[in-house]
């Protein structure tokens, strides 16, 4: 006898009621602590910018972000930063991932939002939806931290006035493309992120303003910096200095800009890809970023069909002959000024058609120093 049974599954936007099993979700899936699981659930769940899979009654796979505003080469533009991406391990190895990341481009993309952040764990993890890297994450690693000459740094409590560091964080994060163009209410939210997780802060005072501060974990094991934001050199080795003798004893692992100029001789520097960005809408994007440019490219994204054809690069559809053709993942990547046109065709990731259009397009829209601090 055989008997059929009917499963019912729904892709579906979140509810304010989803929250319990949202989280039970997250608990099985991640090691974060206690403190902050409950402190990001109780203030980061946004229904209206999570979808889920619901099988039989069950949430089994969800995508969570935030809404946030992203500074790219000199425009704003709305974004959302991808958290807690996540299928129930009995559910794996369904394709459910790729079909909720399908969905939730769609849904981003009718809401208006233009560009997609994240830090997946793995890297490539995306690669297969379109999301590329864009920007490069420094690291100063030392295994067991010696005590350093070093300038007086003071202890900013997070809970308390972060006016000071905002205004040193929008300050140095002027020269970066990609980053999050925090307002104070997302300063503060981040800081109390943050601190819902041991978080601490020291920072670097000069005439009553912050010229550098270092946000960062104190674990038995490790110092860990998590978020450096400085407006000169100076002032970040500075910041690493402090970090490093907070760690006398104990591995320090500092995360810093791309740029960095920083460096200790107690440990290794190294460099690599660390975030990725995902396109919603290739039209405003180039609307926003082409300078009202006639020349044209064809974009390919396989996962929003809204992505594809021919445009201009004031983010018009046009019959014109395009001067180059790429992915829409890839098209972001020239755009926030990750990579040229050059580079990408050199990697075999674009095709030029016109080489002297192309020519002039990544001397109109150059390499950026390319920076996302966030990672949720």
């Amino acid at each position: 006898m055989c008997i059929e049974v009917l499963i019912l599954k729904t892709v579906r936007v979140a509810k304010l009621e989803d929250k319990v099993q949202f989280q039970n979700l997250w608990n099985i899936s991640f090691t974060d602590s206690d403190e902050f699981r409950s402190w990001f659930f109780e203030n980061r769940f946004i229904p209206d910018y999570s979808i889920c899979i619901e099988e039989d009654g069950h949430i089994v796979s969800e995508v969570q972000s935030i809404p946030y505003n992203i500074k790219v080469r000199e425009s704003i533009l709305p974004a959302t930063m991808m958290v807690g991406a996540c299928t129930h391990p009995n559910y794996s190895s369904r394709g459910y991932m790729k079909q909720l990341y399908t969905e939730y481009m769609k849904y981003i993309h009718d809401l208006g939002v233009v560009l997609c952040a994240h830090t997946p764990e793995v890297l490539s993890t995306y690669f297969y939806v379109g999301h590329l890297p864009v920007s490069d994450t420094a690291f100063i690693e030392i295994e067991k931290a010696e005590k350093i000459e070093a300038e007086k740094l003071i202890s900013v409590n997070l809970c308390q006035d972060v006016s000071p560091l905002l205004k040193c964080y929008i300050k140095a994060a002027q020269k970066y493309s990609g980053i999050i163009q925090r307002s104070f209410t997302d300063f503060k939210l981040k800081c109390d992120d943050y601190n819902s997780d041991g978080g601490k802060c020291i920072a670097l005072w000069e005439n009553g303003e912050i010229l550098g501060y270092g946000i960062y974990y104190n674990t038995a094991e490790m110092i860990y910096g998590e978020e450096i934001m400085a407006l000169n050199a100076e002032a970040e080795q500075a910041v690493v200095n402090g970090l490093i003798n907070l760690g006398i004893g104990k591995k320090v692992k500092i995360k810093l800009p791309p740029d960095t100029k920083s460096r200790s001789k107690q440990g290794k520097f190294i460099i690599f890809p660390h975030n990725v960005l995902g396109l919603a809408n290739v039209q405003k994007l180039l609307k926003a970023l082409g300078k009202e440019i006639e020349i044209s490219v064809k974009v390919n994204d396989d996962i929003l069909p809204e992505n594809n054809g021919i445009f201009n690069l004031k983010g018009e559809k046009t019959n014109k002959t395009p001067a180059f053709e790429v992915s829409a993942g890839n098209l972001t990547q020239f755009m926030i000024g990750y990579k040229t046109i050059s580079q990408l065709q050199s990697e075999g990731n674009a095709i030029i058609y016109n080489k002297e259009e192309t020519e002039f397009l990544d001397m109109a829209l150059p390499l950026q120093v390319c920076h996302i601090v966030d990672e949720y």
